[in-house]
């Protein structure tokens, strides 16, 4: 590493985390705003809960053609080119007159999203490697988790102050923002000459890597599960009002960042492959008593299960994608760019069907939490044989 990067470690990671919290807060900061939109559109909530899937499909389209790209041509390039596509996007969807207009303009800002997403890191393997790179995208992810935090509590407040419109006009400003400050970004790519469809066949027959991302994107789409389902669980099935329901979402990324915290220090100690074992065992015991006493859980028990499963994440996130990343410095934007898009496919098919099996128990999100958990960690054992 440079001396010039070393200078900017910590400006770097504070930048790479405001950039990879685009994604978080066009997803959570919008949750409070279900219930106005679905009334301004003339919805079904369920229909305002697809905008979540089709975001997830829009951001593994993203990070699909921008990874080869950035290795190619540069990670500031698609970074910029991203952030302008969100900032625009995301604007045009608070002037949308239509549930179908909503689509499209979320379905573009998603894709925006995954062109900048996908170089935060792909940065970060482009400079570090090992139990080192772990550390470093565990700690962009606890930066990271401050958005999910206050994401729902600003929407919050925006949306009863004013309207669900401006929720999106704040998150054309804060792309904006951080247009600017990436400009401080070093270039680090190697902009190597190679042709991509080589690249996405070297990565996707890598057995070991392959099954690496299937159990990484099952154990994470219980989050993307839980996401979507969040306004119909606090604001509809515990009658929770949009004032208090950032404190109760709150509470599961505040336990994610305590874990992920914990994950960084026992990195120390422990191989990164062991912390995500860990991670699924801990998501298969709280989405099993999730899904056991659907029935007669309260909010507080509820929540606390729910904290459980979603904190585990601490100790799967950085890790699996310092796994993935590891065979693959020369192409690393690429490799994340499978990554993303096998686990965002995935979250995104799920949540789908999710939505689609609405139901007015909890039963029909505890369930898919806890079969994607138990799916997870077999893939994971699977890939741990591969030698």
């Amino acid at each position: 590493m440079s001396q010039d990067v070393k200078r900017l470690s910590k400006t770097l990671v504070v930048i790479l985390a405001m950039l990879t919290a685009i994604i978080p807060l066009a997803i959570d900061m919008y949750l409070p705003a279900f219930s106005q939109m679905a009334m301004h559109f003339s919805v079904p909530i369920n229909k305002i809960e697809i905008t979540i899937s089709i975001f997830l499909l829009g951001f593994a389209l993203g990070q699909l053609i921008g990874g080869p790209i950035s290795d190619r041509y540069g990670r500031k390039i698609m970074i910029f080119v991203g952030l302008f596509v969100y900032a625009l996007s995301a604007y045009f969807i608070s002037q949308s007159v239509s549930v179908e207009g909503l689509w499209v303009w979320r379905f573009l800002q998603a894709v925006g999203a995954g062109f900048a997403g996908v170089n935060t890191n792909a940065i970060v393997r482009d400079l570090y490697s090992g139990a080192e790179g772990a550390k470093v995208f565990s700690i962009i992810t606890t930066i990271m988790m401050v958005a999910p935090m206050i994401a729902p509590a600003l929407g919050s407040f925006i949306v009863v102050h004013l309207s669900w419109k401006y929720v999106f006009i704040f998150l054309a400003l804060y792309a904006s923002l951080v247009f600017y400050l990436a400009r401080k970004l070093p270039e680090t790519a190697s902009k190597k000459k190679s042709q991509f469809h080589k690249n996405y066949i070297k990565i996707i027959t890598h057995k070991k890597t392959l099954l690496l991302m299937l159990a990484g994107g099952l154990g994470t789409s219980g989050l993307f599960m839980y996401i979507t389902k969040s306004p119909f669980i606090y604001l509809q099935y515990f009658g929770v009002s949009e004032a208090v329901f950032p404190f109760v979402f709150g509470v599961n990324v505040l336990v994610l960042m305590i874990v992920t915290q914990l994950n960084i220090r026992l990195l120390k100690t422990y191989h990164p492959m062991r912390m995500v074992f860990i991670g699924l065992a801990v998501q298969i015991c709280s989405g099993g008593i999730f899904y056991a006493f659907h029935a007669v859980h309260t909010l507080y028990t509820a929540m606390i299960v729910i904290a459980f499963f979603i904190g585990s994440l601490g100790f799967i996130f950085g890790n699996v994608i310092a796994l993935v990343l590891e065979n693959f410095k020369e192409i690393s934007a690429t490799a994340n760019a499978v990554n993303g898009v096998i686990g965002f496919l995935l979250a995104s098919l799920i949540g789908f069907v999710v939505s689609y099996l609405h139901s007015d128990t909890i039963a029909s999100i505890a369930l898919p939490m806890f079969v994607c958990a138990c799916s997870s960690i077999v893939v994971l054992y699977l890939s741990h044989r591969v030698k």
